[in-house]
């Protein structure tokens, strides 16, 4: 079963009867594994984000374009949470341990750092920059040009995500033509490289761009609803 992370995105988080809207998606860079969501649950300011561990959610339900999150409410109501801008999302993850996937609110729970321990407002913060290159989001993907071994292929249009291995597993590749339109899944393990974002982000595949015309429809990879 996989699903389009793109797709996920109009999905809801299920917490007992609360229903949370998914705003964002992260993952590690280096073996592509889901490791936190972004959820905006009702009653905090607007634009303010709650960050969730993925190993809190359940197995996505298709159907009710849902996934279930097995953390209590009083757990839930202590999950780090922050404004909904890119900066302060970094700030919050560059004062948490890094590698930490287990449910927050348990006794292993990240913590944040203390005052004392945080870079002053003019200095860099080392921890920032660690946290930029260990997350990836899936808006880091989308839009960005994919080259083939022989040339441009189209951009970056959508991941797709296996939800029991926890871990992304395909590249989605849109040829941007107005005749013979396709979009094609193409396996991870065919990236070569991704750009940094100062760089254009683009994405190198070990595919020729005839191997690419072969790839599957990312439509027929999808699990049916």
């Amino acid at each position: 079963m996989l699903i389009s992370l793109t797709d996920l995105l109009s999905w809801r988080v299920r917490a007992g009867e609360r229903r949370l809207a998914l705003h964002d998606l992260l993952f590690e860079a280096e073996t592509r594994r889901l490791v936190y969501v972004m959820v905006e649950p009702a009653g905090l300011a607007p634009g303010d984000r709650v960050l969730i561990a993925a190993s809190a959610l359940g197995v996505p339900e298709a159907e009710a374009q849902e996934m279930p999150l097995h953390l209590r409410e009083d757990e839930l109501d202590r999950a780090p949470r922050c404004g909904g801008g890119h900066d302060e999302m970094v700030a919050m993850l560059a004062a948490m341990p890094p590698m930490v996937i287990g449910p927050f609110g348990a006794p292993s729970a990240p913590l944040l750092m203390p005052e004392h321990e945080r870079p002053g407002e003019d200095e860099p913060d080392p921890r920032a920059q660690a946290a930029l290159a260990r997350y990836d989001r899936l808006g880091d993907w989308l839009g960005h040009p994919v080259f083939a071994r022989d040339g441009e292929a189209g951009t970056v249009s959508d991941l797709l995500y296996d939800p029991v291995a926890g871990e992304l597993t395909h590249i989605v590749v849109d040829n941007g033509k107005l005749f013979g339109h396709r979009q094609r899944a193409v396996p991870m393990f065919e990236l070569v490289t991704r750009a940094e974002a100062e760089r254009g982000g683009h994405v190198v595949l070990d595919l020729t761009l005839a191997g690419l015309e072969t790839a599957p429809l990312a439509s027929d990879m999808l699990s049916p609803e």
